[in-house]
């Protein structure tokens, strides 16, 4: 898979599948235009985080919930995300470099070619994989797929502290995500009401 070639290697992982009716090139598709805040497992904690954010750590620019969550917002400038590898079709990897305890998410500036190599001191590397498989009669799985390592023991242990809090949410946001995307892929390849 993609996502081994990108961190093969890792300290935390969250991996879901979902059977999907409607063939791998609708699946695959419906990654790209879902917005991931239609769901409330996804938005709240997000928003909860901006809140937390202006609250307990005043003074830096205030963050701020975007009124559309999907992947073009990922990978715009400002998304903190890039994307890393693509088979068309079939896999998608994104990667996320920072310091994700720290206020506005401790994003740091990195490119696509140094994500394999990358060992900043105090950040933690991550990557989000989703692969899309053929699956009985016109059907099939979507994967999501999410790993993180840090690049020493400072990040290692911030991370742990960091993990401990909002793991389980990042955790709960998975099936949520997989069930917009399958919904989406439903509705595009659904047989037209005559």
């Amino acid at each position: 898979m993609l996502i081994d070639n990108e961190l093969g290697t890792w300290e935390r992982r969250v991996a879901l599948a979902r059977v999907v009716e409607a063939p791998p090139a609708a699946t695959f598709g419906a990654i790209r235009r879902v917005d991931f805040l239609e769901s409330p497992v996804v938005a709240v904690p997000n928003r909860a985080r901006v809140l937390f954010d202006r609250v307990v750590r005043p003074g830096v620019a205030d963050a701020t919930v975007p009124a559309r969550f999907g992947f073009e917002q990922l990978v715009a400038e400002d998304g903190g995300f890039h994307l890393l590898a693509e088979e068309p079709g079939e896999e998608l990897v994104l990667g996320f470099v920072g310091r994700w305890w720290e206020r506005g998410y401790g994003r740091i500036d990195w490119t696509p070619e140094e994500f394999r190599e990358l060992h900043r001191p105090g950040c933690a590397v991550g990557a989000w994989g989703f692969a899309v498989m053929p699956y009985g009669r016109g059907g099939s799985v979507l994967v999501t797929d999410v790993r993180v390592r840090c690049t020493d023991d400072e990040a290692r242990r911030h991370f742990q502290r960091y993990w401990a809090l909002v793991g389980p949410f990042v955790t709960a946001m998975g099936r949520p995500v997989l069930r917009l995307v399958a919904r989406e892929a439903e509705r595009v390849s659904a047989p037209a009401a005559a």
